[in-house]
């Protein structure tokens, strides 16, 4: 009976031994399947915070593309190879109007998307650099309507870009958009 007792007390040592090992097992494996979802969530969000970026940017060059296009005309009327006068002068009046317009709104702009709040802050301390950008080029308007000295207005226009272009970046798109081609 001393021999039963001693081979059944250690049968259950080896039992209680076998299921403690299984047991860190399990924890390992749950640990590792924690941290799959935490990753797959993280890529869910970075995913996320991409298409927000895009809707963001496409919301953007929607609002604004109107405005830059009569300048964008404007400037296309002064590099012509046989400028028109009247046409030069009416296409710099659109464009003073459009951006006074394009500051104004500039100025009253929000982003609207779905975004973690530091870059939705980083996205809007940007869009006053384009607001001066339109103060610029009406400025230079007004100086100027025949011929027009964009380059302070380009330099401010490339200020919001490359603030923009850092935002994506920092988002981990591959490239930056010129803004400038896609408003015009």
């Amino acid at each position: 009976m001393k021999k039963w007792l001693i081979a059944l007390g250690l049968s259950s040592a080896l039992v209680v031994a076998g299921c403690s090992g299984d047991t860190d097992e399990g924890t390992d494996t749950e640990n590792e399947n924690q941290t799959e979802e935490t990753n797959e969530d993280q890529g869910t969000d970075e995913q996320a915070v991409k298409k927000a970026l895009l809707n963001a940017q496409m919301e953007l060059t929607n609002t604004f593309k109107t405005y830059q296009g009569k300048i964008t005309a404007y400037q296309t009327a002064v590099s012509a190879e046989e400028p028109d006068t009247e046409q030069i002068k009416s296409a710099g009046e659109e464009a003073k109007t459009a951006a006074n317009e394009a500051a104004t709104t500039a100025a009253d702009y929000t982003v609207e998307a779905d975004l973690p709040e530091e870059t939705k802050t980083k996205l809007e301390e940007a869009v006053p650099s384009l607001q001066a950008y339109y103060e610029e080029v009406e400025a230079a308007l007004n100086e100027n309507l025949e011929n027009a000295d964009f380059s302070k207005a380009d330099e401010k226009f490339q200020e919001f870009n490359d603030q923009f272009g850092q935002i994506l970046e920092d988002a981990g798109f591959p490239a930056t958009p010129n803004l400038m081609e896609e408003m015009s």
